[in-house]
């Protein structure tokens, strides 16, 4: 049917992603941590849609009000994977430790209170669903906050790859609350397929976007002085 079609076209790109980032990366005299991280991303999205496709990481919930399918194994792709990603962007606009760690930490509860909402019947998924969002948010603001550093790091490629990944992004919580997770209002189908679409132009077309602006001697530049917390 149209949701396997779905999840094998996102099997397939990230798996021809991973390779050719891994390419990427082993070609050049000297590989980067951006092209290990875009190998990994792609890596363990190709794992995930594979394991949905095979039928693996899927739960049929018949405790809500009506019967939803639940893709359990996209939420441990993005434990994974969108940490991988902001730590991407931390390294473009040469964020601070503590700053790293807030990206990280709060993307990782945000998606921990999908799953868990995801699992749980109504009301109180929403609940879960409204925290998750706050913590997007808050992922976001520091975003943003970056994306403005004083310094000037990043340049326009970091631009492009925020407004990019905040674009991205902000879809999985809307299609959350219309798909399978909360009033399965959107088809089944279409839910997978945007979000297919949606985790392909996140990773593989972020992925692409970032390694043409990679430049290698400005990653092994030395730290900011004022602070050796630089990552």
């Amino acid at each position: 049917n149209s949701v396997r079609h779905f999840l094998l076209i996102g099997f397939l790109g990230m798996f021809i992603g991973s390779i050719v980032f891994f390419y990427m990366g082993i070609s050049r005299k000297v590989n980067t941590v951006s092209h290990v991280l875009t190998f990994f991303i792609a890596a363990v999205a190709s794992a995930s849609y594979y394991a949905m496709w095979a039928g693996l990481g899927v739960e049929y919930k018949t405790t809500d009000t009506t019967p939803r399918v639940i893709f359990w194994a996209r939420y441990l792709d993005w434990i994974v994977t969108l940490p991988l990603i902001l730590t991407n962007l931390a390294l473009m606009s040469r964020s601070d430790t503590p700053t790293l760690l807030s990206l990280v930490g709060n993307i990782v509860l945000y998606v921990i209170c999908a799953l868990i909402g995801a699992l749980t019947v109504a009301p109180y998924k929403y609940m879960w669903w409204v925290g998750g969002l706050f913590f997007l948010i808050i992922v976001f603001v520091f975003l943003l906050q970056r994306l403005n550093n004083a310094e000037g790091y990043g340049g326009d490629a970091l631009k492009g790859l925020t407004w990019l990944t905040i674009l991205c992004w902000i879809v999985y919580p809307i299609v959350w609350i219309v798909g399978s997770e909360g009033t399965g209002a959107l088809g089944l189908s279409q839910e997978v397929g945007i979000i297919t679409i949606i985790d392909l132009i996140a990773k593989i077309g972020f992925g692409f976007y970032l390694l043409a602006n990679v430049d290698a001697p400005e990653e092994s530049a030395p730290l900011n002085q004022a602070s050796q917390q630089y990552v």
